[in-house]
């Protein structure tokens, strides 16, 4: 790459973090008044897990067809659509004049903006160079970090001030925001040159990546984290209420440090698997994702959950960047987008079948025992992947090296 198709590419890829922590930040914001707007339509419990669950869904089942989209008709469209259709969201989350409107609206939500993670990993692939695409995987998730950590103490501030009109426009704002950068700062990065490629090509190639013992393995690890997470939530918010005495802020206190350590390391240690190798920060990654979970088994301290907590963010932000960049490692250019929703909707499965689950083991079990199986459950993953796992091959084709310098140039 020349030096002005490497400066632009930089500031495409800034372009993308800053969009992830606007739309990040509205999305993030309204997400605990959900609760509050089902209250002012006289539903409850009930109703607010029908809409997040109508969320999880179709956002699952639509990841990977639109990543194929992405794959087939460049990232930029995908991005831009999902980007308006957060807004629309947005809008009529504020305008819904009744629950089973808001859990419709909720489940079309999850639909239209599912390509929104697959598509700007895979525009992440194909301008970042091999020895920097974990870093930049890092930083545009850290965009998103940003996002996790300021929405939700905006939204509460704002709904406490102002009511619940407030925030909603303001998450609208920040959309249009996002959208608005997306359109004058982000553009195509994938030229499709796959469509003189016979079909019967394409499909027996994705069939060969999918059938990989390593392809797989980075598949379970997506499913695997967001499921031993999900597993503990539930039990986790009774047990600090309920067994350690916690008030609600100690609690957001601990989550937040999460929060922190995640964007921290996904902004500072992302490189480390471009310098190191992607199986051993990897590995280590996972080994410290599991220290949450050891340390609500172990201790009873907040100081030292807390810290098991840092340790666990930490973790987060090692093996997150090095799991996208091994997958995009070897992945061929036409599959990307693809690949990373196949990994957006494992995740997504992950989190849907964790809560799904506890709900049937915790009757017959104490809160310990559940955080000690997601301790194992992410060991297993850990001592699996330093069996299997090797250092990734790129797979290489002429036909594709120069495409992102070509569309960035043109």
């Amino acid at each position: 790459m020349s030096a002005r198709t490497i400066r632009q590419s930089t500031g495409i890829l800034i372009a993308m973090a800053f969009c992830m922590a606007l739309q990040m930040t509205g999305f993030v914001m309204i997400l605990p008044l959900f609760a509050r707007r089902f209250e002012s339509f006289g539903a409850g419990v009930e109703a607010f897990g029908i809409s997040a669950m109508a969320y999880a869904l179709t956002s699952t089942i639509a990841a990977p067809f639109i990543g194929t989209l992405a794959d087939r008709f460049g990232r930029r469209p995908i991005i831009l659509f999902s980007l308006a259709a957060y807004i629309l969201a947005f809008s009529g989350y504020l305008f819904a004049a009744s629950a089973w409107l808001l859990i419709l609206l909720r489940g079309l939500a999850g639909a239209l903006t599912a390509g929104l993670i697959p598509a700007i990993t895979g525009s992440v692939g194909d301008l970042a160079s091999e020895d920097r695409r974990a870093q930049w995987i890092g930083i545009v998730n850290g965009g998103a970090s940003v996002g996790w950590i300021a929405g939700p103490v905006l939204g509460g501030q704002l709904y406490d001030h102002c009511g619940y009109v407030v925030p909603f426009a303001v998450a609208i704002v920040m959309a249009v925001g996002a959208l608005l950068l997306a359109v004058f700062l982000i553009p195509e990065t994938y030229r499709d040159a796959h469509f003189d490629r016979p079909q019967s090509s394409l499909k027996s190639g994705f069939q060969t990546l999918f059938s990989s013992s390593t392809f797989f393995l980075l598949m379970l690890i997506s499913f695997g984290v967001l499921f031993a997470w999900a597993f503990i939530e539930p039990q986790f918010m009774f047990y600090a209420y309920d067994d350690l005495g916690w008030t609600s802020s100690q609690l957001g206190l601990t989550m937040s440090t999460y929060g922190v350590a995640l964007m921290f390391g996904e902004f500072t240690l992302g490189r480390l698997s471009d310098r190191l190798g992607r199986k051993p920060v990897l590995i280590f990654g996972l080994a410290l994702f599991s220290a949450q979970f050891i340390g609500l088994a172990v201790f009873h301290n907040a100081t030292w959950i807390v810290l098991s907590f840092i340790l666990a963010g930490l973790g987060n932000g090692l093996y997150d960047p090095a799991l996208g960049a091994y997958i995009l490692d070897i992945t061929p250019p036409e599959y990307k987008a693809r690949s990373m929703g196949l990994k957006s909707t494992l995740g997504s499965l992950g989190s849907l079948f964790g809560p799904a689950l506890v709900v049937l083991i915790s009757p017959l079990t104490g809160p310990q025992a559940v955080f000690l199986i997601s301790a194992g459950l992410v060991w297993m993953l850990t001592f699996i992947s330093g069996l299997i796992l090797h250092t990734p091959q790129p797979p290489r084709d002429t036909r594709f090296e120069s495409q992102s310098v070509l569309t960035l140039q043109k």
